[in-house]
């Protein structure tokens, strides 16, 4: 299963430049993930890249926090209040990362894309295969 998230650029950037290697989450995706898509929230809106996630931990944010902070890419309070009162906060590791040079629309593509709020499944095979086609190679060994 594929995975498109919203992420805000000041973190692609830092995921991109190897600043972030951990993207936290409320939420933790219930399926087994294979490729994660990066939609870059406004002012972007456009699929800017992907990762793959070598592991998820899943704790309180404090043990979070200490064993992510070094490569969260966020300041301690900034975390802390996206934490909101959570008693479990979820860190996926990022492991191999891919730029697109030329990010995608998912607007001209896909006529009633909605960016997720968090993260939402690509349950049709034929979306990454379609995104392959826009980027114009294969994306990633794992999508047959």
């Amino acid at each position: 299963m594929n995975l498109l998230l919203s992420i805000k650029p000041e973190y692609t950037e830092k995921i991109f430049s190897g600043q972030k290697k951990y993207e936290f989450r409320k939420q933790k995706p219930k399926l087994p993930i294979n490729i994660v898509y990066i939609y870059e929230s406004h002012p972007s809106k456009k699929i800017v890249g992907w990762f793959n996630i070598e592991s998820i931990f899943s704790d309180s944010p404090e043990v979070i926090w200490e064993k992510c902070k070094e490569f969260g890419g966020i300041k301690e309070k900034k975390y802390f209040t996206y934490c909101n009162g959570n008693k479990i906060i979820h860190a996926f590791k990022i492991d191999e990362i891919y730029k697109f040079k030329n990010p995608i629309n998912p607007f001209e593509i896909f006529p009633a894309f909605k960016p997720p709020q968090n993260f939402s499944y690509f349950n049709d095979p034929l979306v990454p295969r379609t995104l392959e086609d826009v980027a114009g190679f294969k994306l990633c060994p794992t999508i047959d």
